[in-house]
């Protein structure tokens, strides 16, 4: 019964990694109000949105807030929704006439349904986690738990001047990466750089956002489990090393360690080293190995 009963947990921890909400994309517009603002999400196998929530940091503060459930998004299989800013901002001199944000996203990106989009509704208690600016903080969490499942930007950094800002911008993952808990990995992503998106949009009569924005374009890496004689040892571990080896042992292995909540608790990079898993607790994990751009996972069993 107990064997039974191990193999069914370690089965649901390999599903739950793998039902998963990504952050994938991410725009600060230039139409009235810095609009639209919109965060893309992609739903990794069947995501019960439900079970999330998105919150965001702002400028150099270090406490996150605004929580918005995710539950409106429903449950998702293998597709991209998005999160934007709510309400109807107000005039500018390069936007005179304001329309509802909502309107304006639909406007910029006429083939992402509306049914993909969670546009919070001003003048009533409901966060807006995405009154955000290019220099600010954005993470999905476990409503129930509370663990960082992803997020865009460093921790309690004010993104002015930093690689990542977005100010007038956009930043796209790159494909085969994530979900990265609460480590932000600026690598794993592609930026516009800052103000590229001044004096564009239909607002402005110029090019729409949805040519210049690369939303819908995340795709998951093709060559999953592709790392020839790829070889995870020993498992269970059980005195603190764990060995990675390959047909390519020379190449450099990017690992990232995950428990079943899907919070990161390991990361590194070794070659012809073993990998010091001697501060986790007794349980069952999951293996990202990233080699020469392919990925594989494995499950790993701490004794």
């Amino acid at each position: 019964m107990k064997k039974l009963y191990t193999l069914s947990f370690i089965l649901l921890a390999v599903a739950g990694f793998a039902q998963t909400p990504i952050i994938t994309g991410i725009m600060d517009g230039n139409c009235n109000g810095g609009n639209p603002k919109a965060l893309e999400i992609y739903a990794s196998g069947t995501v019960n949105f439900a079970d999330y929530s998105l919150e965001n940091q702002t400028n150099a503060n270090t406490a996150w807030g605004a929580t918005l459930s995710l539950a409106p998004l429903g449950t998702v299989t293998n597709g991209f929704v998005y999160v934007i800013l709510g309400g109807t901002p107000g005039v500018t001199a390069t936007d005179p006439t304001p329309i509802e944000n909502g309107a304006r996203f639909a406007l910029e990106f006429p083939a992402i349904p509306s049914t993909s989009v969670l546009n919070p509704p001003t003048g009533t208690d409901l966060p807006q986690p995405m009154n955000v600016n290019g220099d600010d903080r954005l993470r999905i969490i476990n409503s129930t738990t509370l663990a960082v499942i992803d997020q865009f930007g460093v921790e309690g950094e004010d993104g002015s001047g930093k690689p990542w800002e977005y100010l007038d911008s956009w930043a796209k993952r790159n494909n085969g990466t994530g979900p990265d808990g609460a480590s932000f990995n600026a690598a794993n992503w592609t930026f516009g750089g800052i103000n590229v998106l001044d004096g564009k949009g239909s607002c402005v009569a110029s090019d729409s956002f949805s040519i210049l924005v690369p939303f819908n374009q995340f795709v998951l890496s093709t060559k999953q489990n592709s790392i020839s004689g790829l070889n995870v040892y020993p498992n269970p571990v059980i005195n603190g090393n764990l060995f990675i080896t390959s047909s390519n042992n020379s190449a450099a292995k990017s690992v990232a360690i995950f428990d079943v909540l899907g919070k990161q608790v390991v990361k590194t990079t070794v070659t012809n080293l073993p990998v010091n898993v001697s501060s986790l607790n007794r349980g069952v994990y999951i293996v990202k190995i990233t080699e020469d751009g392919k990925t594989a996972t494995r499950k790993l069993v701490i004794k």
